[in-house]
């Protein structure tokens, strides 16, 4: 079976949580809408025959790369096809794959022959265009996942409930105006203000899917389940930096690396982690469970509403309770506050451990921080923790 995909390099802007837009390079899905941040997330079924078409709007070249994918090749104007390889202009290696020129359209096609997540990123000046934004995700399923929903087919300790897939990266906003108003650059000075988890700064990654107000950034970074759940979060490192990913309430078990399930025949090779250090490129599957503290006969989900002084304390509008540990600290409820976890639910945070990436330009909190919220039994629909295109 063949799986054809359309892409679209482009220009636009996104938002942070100041309301500042920056300019950025992207990709879309269609001619007619502005590109977003990250990608279009690709979805594919193992063995199918990918065909993926770039269609070039910026102004100079772009290419496709897709690491862990075997056999890509691109189309040549006489379509014949052959195997990808490096550009060179001279002796100066200029792409490391086949591009399209400004207005053109290149098309690449290889099997999906391995399950898992991958990242999908522009290979022609990658220093420049990747952290300008042209990267994305892809997922492949395996050829049985209609029969059991796992990361990497029946019988191998993959199979979730719900999943999510969290995308990192970090912006130099001097680069992206410099390239905005085609001035030059020097890498060497590369200096993150912003990191961004899903195309997003917190607290804006704890938004919803789809929001019109943040029309380049489509992907929330929230995680919800209900107890006793199994979820699969897909990881993404798409920056030059690492990222120290750490998820609160529990430790998660890492089942798949790059593309491939951590496994020795029948052997498992999994392991847990409380905090994981995301390399640059790399791709992490880890199935998350939780039904710990807090959640016991004498406390359950719903949890009750506490008193005042075991509240955690926000913004105003932002006031929330975790049960178990609380957010925030000990103190009265600011006036005009009313608004508590109404659904019983808890929040654990989702978060880098490096103090510099979960702020905003310095400014905390910020960055690459979401949360975890586990909501009573039953309340949450099935639509809920499923990752589509």
């Amino acid at each position: 079976m063949t799986q054809t995909f359309d892409l679209w390099a482009d220009s636009g802007y996104f938002m942070t949580p100041k309301g500042h837009n920056i300019y950025f390079w992207g990709f879309n899905d269609s001619a007619d809408v502005s590109p977003q941040l990250p990608g279009p997330t690709l979805i594919f079924s193992e063995t199918n025959e990918i065909i993926i078409n770039l269609h070039n709007n910026l102004p100079e070249n772009v290419s496709l790369l897709f690491p862990g994918q075997e056999n890509v090749q691109y189309k040549k104007p006489d379509d014949t096809w052959e195997s990808v390889q490096p550009q060179f202009s001279g002796i100066d290696l200029i792409s490391l794959t086949n591009y399209a020129p400004p207005g053109a359209t290149i098309t690449y096609r290889f099997t999906a022959t391995n399950p898992g997540t991958f990242l999908y990123e522009s290979g022609t000046n990658p220093q420049k265009q990747v952290h300008m934004g042209l990267y994305g995700s892809i997922v492949v399923r395996p050829h049985d996942f209609n029969t059991v929903k796992t990361a990497y087919g029946q019988n191998t300790g993959t199979d979730f409930d719900r999943e999510y897939l969290i995308t990192v990266a970090e912006i130099d906003p001097v680069l992206h105006k410099s390239v905005e108003k085609g001035e030059p650059y020097n890498i060497k000075d590369y200096k993150p203000r912003y990191w961004v988890l899903n195309g997003r700064c917190a607290p804006d990654t704890m938004l919803k899917n789809g929001l019109s107000s943040l029309p380049s950034q489509p992907y929330s970074g929230m995680i919800m389940m209900e107890p006793g759940e199994k979820v699969l979060v897909r990881y993404i490192d798409a920056g030059i930096e690492n990222h120290p990913l750490h998820l609160h309430a529990n430790h998660t078990r890492l089942v798949g690396l790059d593309g491939r399930i951590l496994r020795n025949g029948s052997t498992d090779l999994s392991y847990k982690r409380f905090t994981i250090l995301m390399g640059s490129g790399q791709t992490y599957d880890m199935i998350f469970e939780w039904d710990g503290l807090g959640y016991t006969p004498g406390n359950p989900i719903p949890t009750l509403l506490p008193s005042i002084r075991n509240l955690g304390i926000g913004e105003p509008g932002w006031t929330m309770w975790s049960g178990s540990p609380y957010l925030g600290e000990k103190k009265d409820i600011p006036v005009g506050v009313v608004s508590y976890n109404e659904m019983g639910e808890y929040h654990f945070m989702l978060h880098s451990h490096e103090e510099p990436q979960i702020t905003n330009w310095g400014e905390f909190p910020g960055g690459m921080m979401s949360m975890l919220m586990i909501h009573p039994p039953g309340t949450l629909s099935p639509d809920t923790g499923v990752i589509r295109r």
